[in-house]
C-alpha cells in the first residue's frame, strides 16, 4: 500500500454557533374601525330645517302678541281704573274738608253787635257751597263703591260721614233757633255740636280718606311700574327671539345654497325680512311704551299726587280757620292751622320734578296762597282786637281781600295746575298704549305670512325627491 493510497483524515468542521433569533419587528397599531356616520336623508333634513324655522317664527309671534296684549291692558287699566280711583279719593278728601269749612262758616253770620237790624256775613254762600260739596261727596263715594279691595274702608267712611252729618246738622238746627244773635257768637250748644262734628271730620274721617288716597296713589305707582317692566321684558324677549329666528333662517338659506347650488331662495329671503321687520318694530314699540310709562309717573303722576294732597290740606286749613273763629279763637286750633300751613308750603314747593316751563305756574299758585295767608293774618288781628263783626265779614263775604274769594281763587288755580299734571300723566299712558297700535294684529299677520313663505320656500326642494 502506498502512501498515496492512504486516505487523508476527515476534516471535522467546527461546531456552528447557535442561531440567535431576530428581534420581532414592531407592528403599527391598527386604528379602530369607525362606524360610518349616518347622514340624514335630504328630505328629512329639509323637513327638520323647515320645522325649526317655523317654530322660531311661531314663538316670536306668540311672544309679540302676548307682550302687546299685556302692556296695552296694563296701560289701559292704569289710566282708566287705578289712577282714576286715586283722583277720586283725592277729590273726596278735598270735598270733605271744604264741606266742613262751609258748615262751620254757616255759624259765623249774624247781626252787628251794636245794631240788630244790620246783618253781618254771608250765610247763603256757605249754604250753597256746603250743599254742593255734600252732593260731590256722595257721588265720589259712589264711584269708589265698586272697588271690592277697599270696600271695608269705604263703608267705614260712610259710617263716619253719617255721624258727621248728624252732629253738624244738630249744630245748624240749634243755631237756626237763635237767628237774632250777634255775628261770630253762635249758641254754646251749637258750638258744642259743631266741635263734635269737627272732631269727627279732622280726627277720624279725613285721616281715613287720606289713608285711602295714599293706598290708591301707591297702587297707581306700582301698576305703572308693572306696566313699564312688562314693556321692557317684551322688548328684550322680542329682540332675542327675533334674532334667533333670523339666524335660523339665514343659516338655512346658506345651507340650501351650498347643497342645491342656488344663490337665493326668494321665499325664505322674504320671510327673513318680515321676521327682521317685526322684531325691530317690536323692540322700538315696547321701548317707547316703557319710556312713556316711566315719564308718566315721573312727570305726571307724582307731581299730581303732591298737588292733590296740597289742595286737600289747603281745604283742611280753611276748615280749621273757620272753626278757630267759631270757637272763639282757641290757641289749639291756631296751632293746628299753623302746622297745616307749614305742611302746605312744603307741598307747594316745585322741587326738582317741576320742569322749567312749569315753574311760573307754581309761582302763581304760591302767590295766590299768599293772599289767603294775608287774609288769615287779618283775621288774627281783628279777633285779637275783639272786632268780631269785621272778622265775620272777612271770613264769609265775597270779594278780593276776603277769605272766601281768595281761598276759592287759590284753590281753583291749584286745581288747574294739578289737572295739568294729571293730564300729562294720562297723555303719557295713552301714548304708551298708542305706541302699540296695530298690535297684536299686524305682527301676527306678518309673521303668519312669513310662516307661509317658509312652507312655499321648502316645497320645491321636497318635490325634487318625489
Amino acid at each position: 500500500m502506498t502512501l498515496s493510497q492512504v486516505a487523508p483524515p476527515a476534516v471535522v468542521p467546527p461546531p456552528a454557533a447557535p442561531a440567535v433569533p431576530a428581534p420581532p419587528v414592531p407592528r403599527a397599531p391598527v386604528p379602530p374601525v369607525r362606524a360610518g356616520r349616518r347622514r340624514m336623508p335630504p328630505p328629512v333634513r329639509l323637513v327638520v330645517q323647515a320645522t325649526a324655522a317655523l317654530a322660531a317664527v311661531i314663538v316670536l309671534a306668540l311672544a309679540t302678541v302676548i307682550g302687546a296684549v299685556t302692556v296695552r291692558s296694563d296701560a289701559e287699566r292704569l289710566r282708566d281704573t287705578t289712577a282714576h280711583r286715586a283722583a277720586v279719593a283725592a277729590e273726596l278728601r278735598f270735598a270733605l274738608a271744604d264741606l266742613d269749612a262751609q258748615r262751620a262758616n254757616q255759624l259765623v253770620p249774624g247781626h252787628a253787635a251794636d245794631d240788630p237790624e244790620v246783618s253781618v256775613g254771608n250765610r247763603l254762600l256757605a249754604l250753597i257751597t256746603a250743599q254742593q260739596r255734600r252732593a260731590d261727596v256722595s257721588d265720589l263715594l259712589r264711584q269708589l263703591g265698586g272697588d271690592d279691595a277697599h270696600a271695608a274702608q269705604v263703608r267705614g267712611i260712610l259710617d263716619l260721614l253719617g255721624r258727621y252729618d248728624d252732629a253738624s246738622g244738630r249744630a245748624a238746627y240749634v243755631d237756626e233757633q237763635h237767628h237774632e244773635r250777634p255775628a261770630g257768637r253762635p249758641p254754646a250748644v251749637a258750638v258744642s255740636f259743631s266741635a263734635e262734628a269737627g272732631d269727627i271730620m279732622h280726627a277720624r274721617l279725613l285721616p281715613e280718606v287720606a289713608t285711602l288716597a295714599s293706598a290708591y296713589d301707591a297702587q297707581a305707582v306700582a301698576a305703572a311700574g308693572e306696566a313699564r317692566d312688562a314693556a321692557v321684558r317684551s322688548a328684550v324677549t322680542s329682540g332675542a327671539l327675533g334674532l334667533t329666528a333670523v339666524v335660523v333662517l339665514l343659516w338655512w338659506q346658506r345651507d340650501l345654497a351650498r347643497r342645491y347650488r342656488r344663490v337665493l331662495n326668494p321665499a325664505l329671503a322674504a320671510a327673513t325680512a318680515a321676521v327682521l321687520g317685526v322684531s325691530l318694530s317690536a323692540v322700538l314699540s315696547f321701548g317707547a311704551a316703557a319710556g312713556d310709562l316711566d315719564a308718566g309717573v315721573r312727570d305726571g303722576l307724582r307731581p299730581w299726587s303732591r298737588l292733590a294732597q296740597a289742595r286737600a290740606v289747603a281745604a283742611e286749613a280753611a276748615a280749621t280757620q273757620s272753626r278757630w273763629l267759631v270757637n272763639g279763637a282757641e290757641p289749639q286750633q291756631r296751632a293746628e292751622l299753623d302746622a297745616l300751613d307749614r305742611r302746605l308750603d312744603g307741598l307747594l314747593a316745585p322741587g326738582a320734578y317741576a320742569a322749567a316751563d312749569e315753574r311760573p305756574a307754581y309761582a302763581d299758585v304760591i302767590e295766590r296762597h299768599g293772599h289767603f295767608r294775608a287774609d288769615d293774618r287779618e283775621l288774627v288781628g281783628l279777633m285779637g282786637e275783639g272786632r268780631v263783626d269785621e272778622a265775620a265779614v272777612v271770613l264769609t263775604d265775597i270779594g278780593r281781600g276776603k277769605v272766601g274769594f281768595d281761598f276759592w281763587d287759590f284753590a281753583t288755580t291749584l286745581d288747574d295746575l294739578a289737572q295739568d299734571q294729571e293730564a300729562d300723566f294720562v297723555a303719557r299712558t295713552t301714548a304708551a298704549r298708542s305706541a302699540l297700535d296695530g298690535r297684536p294684529v299686524v305682527p301676527a299677520v306678518v309673521l303668519g305670512i312669513a310662516a307661509a313663505l317658509i312652507v312655499v320656500g321648502v316645497r320645491p326642494r321636497l318635490a325634487e325627491y318625489r
